[in-house]
């Protein structure tokens, strides 16, 4: 028997709430990709990890060893297929330890979690952010309500969205910056705990924007107001952030393409997390625009939203 697990990337917009004054951190805001997907096989066999990146390898195995135990379940071999670019803000770990923990409790562990959410938590992921389970079970549009301050579940999802087929994202990666956001995300909990707390007056307004300029909108199919309030929403998170990341965007090539991105009408653009990876969404892309854009140093693509989640397949029996 093999399972076979075929996992969506996703960009994050960002988190509403680091304040925290009414007993909630974060939340978070993104969009599950189409492309690039995360594709693995498992089957009986060594307890092993086969991928050409040592991220994979490394990441596959902590994750590997820890749902086998976890769950009490036979050795399994895994393969990376295809993979998701690891740490530039497409959600590639989160990815990789959910499609692992799937494909080995899917037919050869004597135990198996109760939900993703489980599944989630006993890998050590989700429970700062929910995008990426979420993005993994559902798909579409995510708004999840952060954690609370005195325990790490799941943070709960309050509003999921389907996005129609007519939207495209558009990807952009300014490969120059790559290698210095991977450092920068190696740091991320020094980062997180040297910040200030956000300010009331900044967390209200970015709540605000989300429960008054960003889920109305698209609750009426109104994505062209649902995307002004989300650029600006990014904008703004930025400034928050700009401490650790040395301006609102991660560096001047991610602001140059967004403002590329706004020029050419896309509806919203937006840094993904930490960066370089900037996305924009479009109705009917201009046709030359991923040629102009992708080029000497910018790796990009065009893809549809995942509004589906992971698709998991068993073939063959025992």
């Amino acid at each position: 028997m093999r399972v076979r697990v075929s996992a969506p990337s996703h960009v994050h917009i960002g988190n509403p709430d680091m304040h925290g004054g009414v007993g909630r951190l974060y939340g978070t805001l993104g969009f599950t990709l189409e492309e690039p997907r995360l594709v693995i096989e498992a089957w009986r066999g060594e307890r092993r990890v086969y991928s050409r990146s040592p991220f994979y390898r490394e990441k596959g195995t902590m994750f590997l060893d820890k749902v086998l135990d976890e769950y009490n379940c036979e050795d399994v071999t895994v393969r990376v297929v295809k993979e998701i670019p690891w740490n530039i803000g497409l959600g590639a770990t989160t990815a990789l330890a959910l499609s692992i923990g799937v494909a080995a409790t899917s037919g050869f562990c004597k135990e198996a979690p109760g939900s993703i959410e489980e599944l989630a938590i006993s890998l050590g992921r989700g429970t700062v952010s929910g995008l990426g389970v979420y993005g993994f079970k559902h798909g579409g549009f995510i708004v999840d309500g952060g954690f609370r301050g005195d325990r790490r579940d799941v943070p709960p999802l309050i509003y999921r969205a389907h996005v129609p087929a007519r939207y495209k994202m558009l990807v952009a990666v300014p490969l120059n910056h790559v290698e210095r956001i991977r450092r920068l995300k190696s740091g991320e909990d020094r980062i997180l705990d040297s910040m200030p707390r956000m300010s009331e007056d900044l967390a209200s307004k970015l709540s605000r924007i989300v429960l008054m300029g960003v889920i109305p909108n698209i609750q009426e199919g109104e994505w062209r107001l649902a995307g002004e309030w989300i650029t600006v929403f990014n904008r703004e998170l930025g400034r928050y952030w700009s401490r650790a990341q040395g301006g609102i965007y991660c560096c001047r090539d991610a602001e140059d393409l967004i403002g590329k991105l706004l020029s050419r009408g896309a509806l919203l653009a937006c840094q993904s997390s930490w960066g370089p990876t900037v996305y924009g969404l479009f109705e009917d892309p201009p046709e030359s625009l991923l040629t102009e854009i992708k080029g000497e140093g910018v790796d990009a693509w065009l893809t549809s939203i995942d509004n589906r989640g992971a698709v998991i397949e068993v073939m063959g029996n025992g």
